[in-house]
């Protein structure tokens, strides 16, 4: 299980509480994985982690927009790029390849902690001037 770390936060906590969610559906995914579940049960949290994603990018590219954030568009072809790789992930699934699980997994941990500690760490001053906290 991944226990959240002030390595995942930002200092905005509606960012800070949207990577909090990231990893207890990571969890999910590690528990599913652990105790041998159904692939439908597998199938289900990528749902709920695709859907996730999607909102969450949302949220901050919609800060990045109102901000006029300078790397913009870098950061939002990350995500796109992330997102498209969850999709793709859960299309494997679906289709039957359940061994990928463990793939899954770490590719999902390793986004987590390099998105964050690279990629948003470098959008906080911008969000923290224009008064999020």
């Amino acid at each position: 299980m991944i226990e959240w770390d002030k390595k995942y936060c930002v200092g905005i906590s509606r960012i800070d509480n949207d990577h909090k969610r990231y990893i207890d559906t990571l969890n999910k995914l590690i528990h599913l994985k652990k105790n041998n579940e159904t692939p439908d049960g597998i199938k289900q949290v990528l749902r709920e982690m695709t859907n996730y994603v999607l909102t969450h990018f949302k949220t901050e590219e919609t800060y990045m927009l109102e901000f006029e954030y300078p790397e913009y568009q870098d950061h939002k072809n990350e995500h796109h790029d992330f997102a498209m790789k969850i999709i793709s992930y859960l299309d494997k699934v679906v289709n039957g390849e359940y061994e990928i699980a463990y793939e899954i997994l770490e590719d999902l941990k390793s986004w987590l902690v390099n998105h964050i500690q690279s990629t948003d760490l470098k959008y906080i001053d911008c969000f923290i001037k224009n008064g999020l906290k």
